[in-house]
């Protein structure tokens, strides 16, 4: 029997009605939550961001919620505001996953009306240039630069009806939907930065990655070459090593898979590595301790982190806003997961922005980079059932 979006909205209780509706879907747990009862927007590398927080938890409770929680989504740029609520109601719950198969909502279609990307081909390939030029000067290792899609499309997006065909098309995903002041950001993300459940913590970085192919043979050849890549596995170990020095001054025990595994979305493969760890026993650092000690990581901005920063600052001629920061939720209890936004788009209206970055290492090819942010853009172009030709 076909699936179809009743199917999903059903599941998930999905209602048009609800524009503020915040969701967070992984393969651990299904949060939902609207409404806002208190604010949070205080840039989380603030010194008094973690007694804001425990002042708002507590304010909570004083309303009779044991258990308060925190919602929202936290910048690329950690000096920037976050955009932070404690819901009026929130829940939860098992992860979504009924059993029901993959589908596509072959009725939910768009047309682009006009389309900008920031920067075009030219100068982003410049950009990657210039970092090129960069590495045989100084300590820099990689740095990730992205673009922007701006797209108009011919009416106003369905929310609840994206998101389901977001998970319709892509059902290993972190799923997410997070209302912000005058948008919402939607999408499938791939990559886990940090889950906390009581004193174990969880990461699964990725880095490196390939377009899927159509024929199976074709596409199989692409998954292997990927992880017989020297550039890819290079730019992957970066990226664990960064998490692993983050983590060990916090932890008594810490494991990490020896090689990285291939996975696969529907539109990409990714080189992936599993990371648990154990919190030491007389520690007191919460989940946002470890936020600001992870994010962002390499596979985001490149390394040294605050010269590859500088880099970007120099050369994206966009701000990142929440894209490439994370979304997620976290507990008064210490618990939470909060995946990178990335495959994901900012919607509003009939206005969409799109986003994608590509890790530039030594061995990068310019045209090669261009190509992959625009093959991790189409998660979200089937999404939004565009058939145009835009990329």
């Amino acid at each position: 029997m076909d699936v179809t979006f009743p199917d999903y909205a059903g599941a998930l209780a999905l209602d048009q009605s609800q524009s503020d509706l915040f969701l967070f879907n992984s393969n651990f747990n299904l949060v939902r939550a609207n409404g806002v009862s208190q604010r949070l927007s205080t840039p989380i590398l603030s010194p008094c961001f973690n007694q804001e927080v425990q002042a708002l938890f507590e304010r909570e409770k004083a309303k009779g919620i044991a258990n308060p929680m925190i919602v929202g989504a936290i910048p690329f740029d950690m000096d920037q505001p976050t955009q932070l609520v404690a819901p009026r109601w929130s829940e939860r719950v098992t992860p979504f996953n009924t059993g029901l198969s993959p589908f596509v909502d072959k009725d939910f279609v768009h047309q682009v009306t006009e389309q900008r990307f920031t920067p075009n081909q030219m100068p982003f390939l410049e950009m990657i240039e210039q970092v090129l030029s960069a590495f045989k000067n100084e300590r820099l290792k990689k740095v990730v630069l992205s673009k922007i899609l701006d797209l108009t499309l011919d009416k106003m997006v369905d929310i609840p009806r994206l998101l389901a065909n977001i998970m319709g098309q892509n059902p290993n995903a972190y799923h997410f939907s997070v209302p912000l002041e005058c948008s919402v950001l939607i999408g499938a993300s791939p990559e886990l930065l940090i889950r906390k459940q009581a004193n174990k913590v969880f990461s699964n970085p990725l880095a490196g990655s390939a377009k899927r192919l159509q024929k199976p043979d074709n596409d199989r050849q692409a998954g292997e070459a990927l992880v017989r890549s020297v550039k890819d596995q290079y730019e992957h170990r970066l990226v664990v090593e960064s998490i692993r020095s983050s983590l060990m001054p916090l932890v008594e025990s810490i494991h990490i898979q020896p090689e990285p595994s291939l996975i696969s979305t529907p539109t990409m493969w990714h080189l992936s590595t599993e990371i648990e760890a154990t919190l030491l026993t007389d520690n007191t650092t919460s989940i946002f301790d470890l936020i600001k000690n992870m994010h962002p990581t390499p596979a985001m901005c490149g390394t040294p982190t605050q010269l590859a920063k500088q880099h970007i600052e120099s050369l994206e001629p966009h701000q990142r806003g929440f894209f490439s920061g994370l979304v997620g939720w976290c507990d008064a209890q210490g618990n939470g997961e909060w995946a990178i936004a990335i495959r994901c788009a900012e919607v509003s209206g009939n206005k969409v922005k799109l986003f994608a970055g590509a890790g530039v290492v030594p061995d990068s090819s310019p045209e090669s980079e261009w190509l992959e942010t625009s093959a991790k853009m189409r998660t979200m172009i089937n999404a939004f059932g565009i058939k145009d030709s835009i990329l």
